[in-house]
């Protein structure tokens, strides 16, 4: 029976703790007399930047902005001030360079003729490094390869060695339609251990 009080005491508590109302109080504090900042904020104008004039740079026309055999003839600079002359760019100017054709104009691809295969470099061989030198390169319109750009490769040793052999392939002229062309082509230059 003394269980029986107990447990009944215990539900009573539990039930009576169970339906009391959350406390929600809420502090509020009340400000009667806000004060006033002493100065009044002062706003100003932003001042007026000076306009520079607009200078237009005068440009001429360069190999690489004409793609056919057909374009304008003046030399590369400030040349709409004066009449063309028969000036030519430098050999080691890179304006000097065939301008490519788009590869999607090109009705023929350039096809290898000779290759030129180097010796293996011997570093190279020594520690038993081989694979593909990937190379860009610029054939003009008969065919000789005019520059050779490296794009990766296993190795300095062997890229130099790649480089320095593709700058010696002939291959045969990339076309649109009839008139042969100037084209980049990417190579892959392959050095193979021999087993």
């Amino acid at each position: 029976m003394l269980h029986g009080i107990v447990l009944a005491v215990a539900l009573v508590v539990f039930g009576l703790s169970q339906h009391r109302q959350p406390n929600n109080d809420m502090n509020i504090e009340i400000i009667e007399a806000p004060k006033a900042a002493l100065l009044p904020i002062q706003m100003t104008e932003p001042k007026a930047v000076p306009q520079k004039p607009v200078v237009h740079e005068v440009f001429g026309i360069s190999p690489k902005s004409v793609s056919s055999d057909q374009g304008v003839e003046v030399k590369a600079g400030n040349t709409l001030a004066k009449a063309p002359d028969q000036e030519t760019l430098k050999p080691g100017d890179l304006d000097s360079l065939p301008i490519p054709s788009e590869e999607y104009l090109v009705t023929k691809m350039p096809e290898l003729r000779s290759e030129v295969r180097i010796p293996y470099p011997p570093e190279s061989k020594r520690k038993g490094i081989q694979g593909a030198v990937v190379i860009d390169l610029l054939i003009d319109g008969l065919g000789k390869v005019r520059e050779a750009t490296l794009v990766e490769g296993p190795n300095q040793e062997l890229s130099a060695a790649a480089l320095a052999a593709a700058k010696g392939f002939q291959f045969t002229a990339a076309q649109v339609k009839d008139k042969t062309v100037a084209v980049r082509i990417r190579y892959k230059y392959r050095f193979v251990l021999e087993r």
